[in-house]
């Protein structure tokens, strides 16, 4: 309601007819002001002088009976001037200001107090001095009275009763009713009123109506039209229904509006493609280790491109073999997905769209960014200085393609996303341990720090240190030889890989050792090792010279803080725990004691 009132104030046709209003309404004040001061003080004069003259009148009338001491007749008198004239009331007040005789019975024997009651102290200001006035207006319960005041003076044929010495005997009081003008005055302000308004209204109707056909409500469509075009609607377009400079403006506007348009458009388009491109590469340089920066690209892209589907396949040397690591998302399970197969083998656990990109890619790549018919299928081969990293794959519903914004968008991207993998693959090449892919062990000691880091930073992040061994690995390469030794420990890190959760970290920590440094408390650490023993238990060792072999791994368990305070004391008591398990028959994990 308040912004309805605020709205209708602001608007040029109210401030037309408020300054109208605001300047009749003065000069009419004015009028009546006017004639309320002057008219009525004119009328309290000519009234005055009348009820004076009526009043000395009855003083002399009363005279006469006074002298002949009658007070019948001069009570009959009073009531015969109150029946004829009609004043308010007559009053003969005596010295003492006792009410001798009155036309009112309810005012005989009444006595007026010069000095407290309000009708005598508007003339009687101070005690003992001489009255200011002798004629004051009274409001009374009748309404508003001209009370007149004549000195009965003692005259000499007075002095046969009175004290010659007394110059005054008492007063007539003669009340005379000024009701009747006050409400002629009010009548005639009342009139004048009346016409002012009914005129002001008038003028005000007809001023309105001019004001809205050819001011307002041009204006007002004008007004729209801004409205739509801070809003973001640039299809707006004004019509006023009127001529001349208003109608010019309107056009004006328009044009203005469709070149705002075009601009605003382009400005968008590249604000959204500078934004998108900022976001991307800033979420990408969070991270270059490689497992991660995986998952980054796949979340980034879903998320950037609203994408059904998105798959990212990428080649990694292993030793002598290709493989391929295939990590993808669907709008149907958000989920991450990844699996490893060698370049030329089968693909298995694939969703059916994406093993067709894998074998179409395979038998022919692509050498440039493609896109399918209906534009709902995005290719990109990556490539770095002629070396191919892989390839991505976006997919939306048939009905949602690719617009030409967001094939803009891609082209950036994608440059930006062949150097991040390009550098990330040269810090995983130098971080890696090239024969089972796992983690160098410099690289765990990185990664220990930003556990202790992470702990100062909140005391409940625990994490754990596993250590694995290989049991009787000694014996494989004595009797099958390094190279089939080489196999195992190839398999295992593919099966560490495998087992550990996305922010664990695995690494070679030496020979047939290994360290997985796991956060959470010690009960998670013993989950993850007990997964550990039974899947590589369970794992058949296939090499290349068709041997098929069977081994078990070792594991000790410790927790950060409770079995050591700083790294060393941890990896000691894991080491331990280690010993322990081999001690107790191997195929095992072990758990440290808590450090007293």
């Amino acid at each position: 309601m308040f912004d309805r009132l605020r709205e209708i104030s602001s608007s040029i046709r109210f401030k037309v007819l408020a300054s109208l209003f605001l300047l009749l309404a003065f000069s009419f004040v004015i009028s009546l002001v006017g004639i309320w001061t002057f008219e009525r003080d004119s009328y309290t004069d000519i009234a005055r002088g009348e009820a004076m003259r009526a009043a000395r009148t009855v003083e002399q009338a009363l005279r006469h009976a006074m002298l002949e001491n009658d007070w019948e007749k001069v009570q009959q008198s009073l009531d015969s001037i109150q029946e004829i004239v009609a004043p308010d009331s007559v009053s003969i007040v005596k010295r003492d200001g006792t009410v001798a005789l009155s036309s009112r019975k309810d005012m005989t024997g009444r006595r007026f107090d010069r000095e407290r009651d309000a009708a005598c102290v508007a003339c009687h200001a101070l005690p003992g001095v001489l009255p200011l006035h002798n004629a004051a207006f009274i409001d009374t319960k009748g309404g508003m009275v001209l009370r007149n005041v004549v000195k009965v003076a003692n005259a000499p044929e007075c002095h046969r009763c009175h004290d010659p010495a007394e110059e005054t005997l008492g007063i007539v009081v003669y009340d005379a009713p000024f009701a009747k003008i006050f409400a002629m005055l009010r009548a005639v302000i009342f009139r004048i009123a009346l016409t002012g308004v009914v005129t002001f209204l008038l003028v005000t109707v007809v001023l309105s109506l001019v004001v809205q056909r050819f001011v307002h409500r041009p204006l007002q469509q004008l007004e729209e039209g801004f409205i739509h075009v801070g809003r973001g609607n640039f299809d707006h377009w004004v019509t006023v229904s009127t001529e001349g400079e208003i109608q010019n403006m309107a056009d004006q506007f328009n044009v203005m509006n469709q070149a705002i348009k075009r601009s605003f458009a382009e400005i968008k388009r590249k604000n959204w493609e500078t934004e998108q491109l900022y976001a991307f590469v800033r979420d990408l340089g969070r991270t270059t280790e490689w497992r991660r920066l995986r998952r980054v690209i796949l979340d980034l892209l879903s998320d950037t491109f609203n994408v059904q589907r998105v798959a990212l396949l990428l080649r990694r040397e292993n030793q002598e073999k290709m493989m391929v690591e295939i990590s993808w998302r669907e709008d149907e399970d958000r989920r991450y997905s990844h699996r490893e197969y060698p370049d030329n083998g089968q693909e298995v656990d694939l969703p059916d769209w994406l093993t067709v990109v894998w074998k179409k890619w395979r038998e022919q790549p692509p050498e440039r960014t493609a896109y399918s018919a209906d534009d709902a299928t995005f290719l990109a081969p990556l490539y770095s200085r002629n070396i191919s990293l892989g390839l991505l794959c976006l997919s939306r519903d048939a009905d949602r393609p690719f617009s030409g914004m967001d094939k803009k968008l891609l082209a950036a991207l994608i440059e930006q996303l062949e150097t991040t993998l390009a550098n990330a693959r040269l810090y995983r090449m130098a971080i890696t341990d090239g024969l089972t892919g796992l983690y160098s062990k410099r690289y765990c000691e990185s990664v220990l720090r930003s556990y202790l880091d992470a702990y100062e930073a909140d005391r409940r992040r625990l994490f754990n240190v596993l250590m694995l061994d290989l049991d009787h690995f000694k014996l494989v390469n004595d009797t099958h030889g390094h190279q089939v030794g080489d196999e195992v420990l190839t398999q295992v890190g593919a099966i560490i890989r495998a087992t550990i959760r996305q922010d664990d970290t695995a690494c070679r920590y030496g020979g047939e050792e290994f360290i997985i440094l796991a956060g959470g408390s010690l009960q998670e650490g013993e989950t993850l090792a007990d997964r550990l023993v039974r899947t590589v238990a369970d794992h058949r060792f296939l090499c290349d010279n068709g041997l098929e072999l069977r081994n078990t791994i070792s594991i000790g368990v410790a927790n950060f803080p409770d079995h050591g305070r700083t790294t060393g004391l941890v990896i000691g008591a894991a080491d331990q725990a280690l010993y322990k398990a081999k001690q107790e028959g191997r195929n095992r994990f072990v758990s440290q004691l808590p450090a007293s």
